[in-house]
């Protein structure tokens, strides 16, 4: 009996404790449960603050994209607008230095022109580097990449600088020359680089200092490197030396310069391939390199004709421009010239019509005309029979990389950017009214 009730007493137990068990078991599932509601709610309102925090990023990141394509067509219409003037002011100047011989100026009216001109050329220069940077961080910067000799590049441009040298005091160095140079670069973009490289180097140079050039090539890549005697940064300044506007306490100097040089030259040598690195010592000078990638390929043969240097031929010169001051720049620069006879229309249909009254023998055509722009003038032009092979030259304020591109695309013979460059005018007609048999024969097919 005593043996029955232990066995009942244990069973009870085992059953009370299995109750214990299953009740404690619920309580936890309940609770679970509850932690589980918990998190899944907290889940949801983080995805929703997740979902509106990504609705406002994409909002602002819509207001910054906005805001930039804004900047950019702002900073590409403030160029053209710039342009125009500029024109006027850098044309006139060097007409008036052209004509010096046969219209004297006296001593004073001559370095009063000097100053006009070096003015109007530091502000072409601002032009170009804004743009430049606008280019490239709107990510439409053109680059033509193509096997390069850098020394050639580099010694022209120690020569173009020569003169800016001698005035500052300065001993510019041309690179010794070095067998077999050859890189991976925008010829142009590279010579732009360099130009703004040793033009620093002069200007922040003491009297008397100097600038080495220095190039060198192995297997990794090709490098120039430009040295300077000038008084050098600190270490603290380094960091900013490629930030844009940042002119690194020089604000107050008599050199003039927006800080934007350095900051377009890094950002056009790293499109092509490179890097551009700097070293300074205050007090000793600096050191820039320009690093670029080895050119392995076999050069291409090119065959240039030499632009002829008789005078230009007696010719009919039709000149399709809206702006009087262009105008008259135009006139005096033809008259200067001689033996061509300018006619003059100021909109695109009336260029059109004067085109095929005339059939003159080259047409400079602007782009930002009212009401028919240059390129749809252009290709009326090329759609008549009468003028399809008059050769084409434009002549514009819009000198962007893209607008040049498509310049050439649309057929124009020369693409020449406003201000107007005299000598470079003067070569352009000179090819375009020297035939080629090419040319000849699609003009006597056209006929």
């Amino acid at each position: 009996m005593e043996l029955v009730l232990v066995v009942v007493a244990l069973a009870l137990s085992g059953c009370w404790a299995g109750l214990r068990m299953a009740m404690k078991a619920r309580r936890e599932v309940a609770i679970l449960r509850r932690v589980n509601l918990t998190l899944e709610a907290c889940a949801e309102q983080r995805a929703r603050e997740l979902q509106t925090a990504l609705t406002a990023a994409e909002g602002q990141a819509a207001q910054v994209e906005a805001a930039h394509r804004a900047k950019t067509e702002f900073l590409a219409s403030m160029s053209h607008e710039l342009r125009t003037p500029l024109n006027a002011v850098i044309g006139f100047s060097d007409l008036m230095r052209m004509n010096e011989a046969s219209e004297p100026l006296t001593h004073r009216q001559h370095q009063a022109l000097e100053q006009i001109r070096a003015a109007g050329a530091r502000l072409l220069t601002l032009v170009d580097e804004v743009l430049n940077l606008a280019d490239i961080e709107g990510g439409r910067l053109a680059l033509a990449v193509e096997r390069v000799d850098p020394l050639l590049v580099a010694r022209q441009v120690c020569q173009a600088l020569g003169p800016m040298a001698e005035a500052a005091g300065v001993d510019l160095r041309e690179p010794p020359p070095v067998a077999g140079l050859a890189a991976r670069a925008d010829c142009e973009r590279l010579r732009q680089v360099l130009t703004a490289l040793i033009a620093n180097a002069v200007k922040y140079n003491r009297p008397g200092g100097a600038v080495l050039i220095e190039a060198r090539q192995s297997a990794e890549g090709v490098s120039l490197s430009v040295h300077d005697t000038g008084p050098g940064l600190p270490a603290a300044r380094m960091a900013d030396l490629f930030q844009p506007f940042n002119r690194l306490g020089r604000e107050a100097s008599d050199v003039p310069g927006a800080g934007l040089g350095l900051a377009v030259a890094r950002r056009l040598i790293q499109a092509m391939g490179g890097r551009l690195e700097a070293e300074s010592r205050e007090g000793e000078g600096s050191v820039f390199t320009v690093h670029l990638p080895v050119a392995a390929e076999t050069p291409r043969l090119v065959s240039a004709s030499p632009v002829p240097a008789t005078p230009l031929p007696e010719a009919t010169l039709l000149y399709v421009e809206d702006n009087p001051s262009n105008i008259a720049l135009m006139r005096h620069v033809i008259t200067a010239l001689g033996r061509i006879q300018l006619h003059v229309a100021e909109t695109g249909p009336e260029g059109l019509t004067l085109a095929r009254d005339l059939r003159p023998d080259v047409i400079i055509l602007d782009i930002n005309l009212p009401g028919m722009d240059g390129f749809e003038v252009k290709a009326r032009l090329a759609e008549d029979a009468l003028t399809r092979g008059v050769p084409v030259l434009a002549l514009s304020a819009r000198a962007a990389f893209a607008d040049i591109r498509r310049g050439r695309e649309a057929g124009f013979a020369e693409y020449l950017t406003k201000p107007l460059q005299i000598p470079a005018l003067v070569e352009a007609l000179s090819r375009a009214l020297t035939p080629t048999p090419a040319t000849s024969a699609s003009a006597a097919d056209a006929a």
